[in-house]
């Protein structure tokens, strides 16, 4: 075996290593160490917006073409960003009742969100319709101590937006805003990797400041899905003069 296809075997280790952190996080959750499950989870992020840089550097698709990478990143995001955010939902009580009712409006929204052919514009550097990122939004629900009916309206409404195609930006393929997106990206994951390891007002400043991102994330979506729609208006009537 030659070191091209060693390199493209262990990126796929290191992207399936990904299931042993949310092993991890499952375990520590039923044990009720909650802020260290979470931990956990939002670890399983870093992995996964870092294996895509690896696996283009060693040019998986080449060394490595009986294999595909996609089929167990979509296995995997499955796992991270859906199933797990919704078992810690369960297990912390913190949606409304009938609780494994709603608990399944999440979990069926992202089977149809991840069967779509184009829920990811990988050319354009889009995701297609709300991207299942339960695991997020469970955290700030969480540490923000939000009421189960406040935390069921927000799963019910992006939810829905799954199946609205909005274009969400896809961070490591967006070719616009570049370094600005990734300095955001870093700085949002020290904040709230430091607010974990706190406690008190320090704990609730931490927080506080690392929705900067999301809110930047949310409306810089927006307005790129805007300018991208506008775009596609004016392509018939430039085709008509």
């Amino acid at each position: 075996m030659n070191a091209r296809r060693v390199g493209a075997y262990l990126v796929h280790i290191y992207t399936a290593s990904t299931m042993a952190l949310l092993a991890l996080s499952a375990h520590l959750l039923f044990l009720g160490r909650y802020d260290a499950a979470l931990a956990a989870m939002l670890l399983a992020i870093v992995i996964d917006s870092t294996d895509g840089f690896l696996a283009r550097r060693v040019d998986i698709k080449i060394a490595l073409p009986e294999f595909d990478g996609r089929r167990m990143d979509d296995v995997i995001d499955y796992v991270s960003y859906v199933f797990m955010p919704v078992l810690f939902l369960l297990q912390t009580n913190m949606l409304l009742g009938p609780e494994l009712l709603w608990a399944t409006v999440p979990l069926m929204a992202s089977v149809f969100g991840f069967g779509r052919v184009d829920a990811k514009l990988d050319e354009e550097g889009f995701f297609l319709g709300f991207p299942s990122y339960w695991n997020i939004v469970v955290f700030y629900c969480f540490v923000f101590a939000l009421p189960p009916w406040l935390n069921t309206l927000i799963i019910a409404v992006l939810a829905i937006l799954v199946f609205v195609p909005m274009r969400y930006m896809y961070i490591t393929r967006l070719s616009s805003l570049r370094w600005l997106n990734y300095s955001l990206t870093l700085a949002w994951a020290v904040l709230i990797g430091a607010a974990l390891l706190t406690a008190g007002q320090l704990r609730s400043v931490l927080l506080t400041l690392s929705l900067v991102f999301p809110i930047y994330y949310t409306a810089g979506s927006f307005l790129l899905d805007r300018r991208a729609r506008l775009r596609a208006d004016l392509r018939p009537s430039l085709g008509r003069s």
